[in-house]
């Protein structure tokens, strides 16, 4: 086993897939402390624009200023979009976590059998990274779901 190339670059692979992981958990949290910092602030200054500008007529300009900011931080949230990026990174996150776990069944079957992995089982975990780094996270999904199909479930119950 110690001169399975291909085996290397699978645990290579999951190593890969571990930080990835962690790197799209991080951002996600990144976008989600983002939305909040954004929105919360956005919601209140616009409550005491308005009740700012219902107080009193001498109180209309300092009430405009805080409603252009909260539309501003409101704008920045939809020009940012970061509910879209929260989503992304949690659903990669999700992708690579899985493909970690392709990767470690991989090198567990050779080593149980006793032979290396095999050069088709990299390869399609290869195609598996490149399509979680395209972003064809929908079609890595549905291709899976072929892949193991009726008979594959019933096969492993």
């Amino acid at each position: 086993m110690a001169d399975d190339v291909v085996g290397g670059q699978v645990a290579d692979l999951r190593t890969e897939c571990e930080g990835q992981a962690r790197k799209n958990r991080f951002r996600r949290q990144f976008w989600r402390l983002t939305h909040a910092a954004l929105g919360l602030p956005a919601a209140v200054l616009a409550g005491i624009s308005g009740a700012t500008g219902l107080s009193s007529a001498d109180a209309r300009i300092p009430a405009a200023v805080l409603a252009l900011v909260s539309a501003g931080l409101s704008a920045a949230i939809a020009f940012l979009k970061l509910e879209v990026h929260q989503r992304a990174a949690h659903a990669r996150r999700r992708a690579y976590l899985a493909l970690g776990v392709e990767a470690r069944f991989a090198l567990t079957r050779a080593a149980s059998s006793g032979e290396p992995v095999p050069l088709t089982s990299y390869r399609n975990l290869l195609e598996r990274r490149r399509m979680i780094i395209a972003g064809q996270l929908d079609e890595l999904v549905q291709r899976i779901a072929v892949e193991e199909g009726p008979a594959d479930a019933a096969a492993s119950e």
